[in-house]
């Protein structure tokens, strides 16, 4: 039997669907296509920025020409019913509004369970892709079929794939954010990526330690780069120490990872209201 549960809220009430997944991603191949968001709840059923989150799907609709009929009230509200329903203490939810019934939502969740720490304490290796959505402003769950083939020849190990344009410039990960420090300044692209919501609250802890340009780094800048890090909202800030066949500095997660993760976590902290 599958670890995820999904349900479909509509006018009529919320309704569990006779779904069998081991993941999110396979629940959604199951129950259709849309925008969506993926949002994780803390103790007390307490979530960050879903206002956000909920605001990027609204855009992600009319960005993809797709009706969009919902309000943040009401979304909010199935979240909830939803959370409350599941009895998870924890839960990761994608929140999805389907292109063939955009006057449904589906909630698919499942327990969430916090990334090992020795993901933090030791860094990850990112592998190295050349692929451009079409939208990248748009959060549509179409790229999930898209996101599989990334990781096809990619060395064991590989955690995520960074993804670059046909120019060589990196532009973001396959489900996440990317940053480098390089030249004392801390750089994440602006175009031709899609917007996290941990990535607002990475530049904003961030602010205060190191300046930003949001200037794409080049493959050729890789062998010059100081530190490296990735996030989203599940998994919040990671530190990367090998991108494809480049070593980041020392191959140690760095100072300013430190600094910027410790202040992402109080932001974090900060800013958590009741789901």
């Amino acid at each position: 039997m599958g670890s995820v549960i999904v349900y479909r809220a509509n006018g009529t009430g919320l309704e569990r669907l006779p779904v069998e997944a081991s993941t999110i991603d396979e629940a959604t191949l199951q129950t259709g296509h849309g925008v969506y968001a993926v949002v994780r709840t803390y103790p007390g059923r307490r979530v960050v920025r879903l206002d956000r989150h909920l605001a990027r799907m609204r855009r992600s609709a009319a960005l993809l020409g797709q009706p969009y009929r919902h309000d943040d009230g009401w979304l909010r509200e199935v979240l909830r019913r939803v959370v409350e329903t599941s009895g998870l203490p924890l839960a990761r939810l994608r929140l999805t509004v389907p292109f063939d019934a955009p006057d449904s939502a589906v909630v698919a969740l499942e327990s969430f369970q916090p990334p090992p720490q020795t993901l933090y304490e030791q860094g990850v290796s990112v592998g190295l892709a050349q692929k451009s959505r079409s939208q990248p402003r748009a959060k549509d769950s179409r790229f999930i079929e898209d996101r599989a083939a990334l990781y096809a020849g990619q060395p064991p190990g590989t955690y995520e794939v960074w993804m670059y344009n046909r120019d060589g410039f990196i532009t973001e990960g396959s489900s996440s954010n990317s940053y480098v420090v390089l030249n004392g300044l801390l750089h994440t692209p602006e175009e031709g990526m899609l917007e996290g919501i941990a990535r607002g609250l990475l530049l904003d802890a961030a602010a205060p330690i190191l300046p930003l340009s949001l200037d794409a780094i080049h493959l050729d800048d890789l062998p010059s780069i100081n530190e490296a890090m990735l996030t989203s909202a599940s998994r919040g800030v990671v530190p990367v120490i090998r991108i494809g066949e480049k070593s980041v500095g020392n191959g140690r997660p760095g100072e300013i990872f430190r600094q910027i993760s410790t202040a992402y976590d109080g932001l974090v902290e900060r800013e958590l209201e009741p789901l």
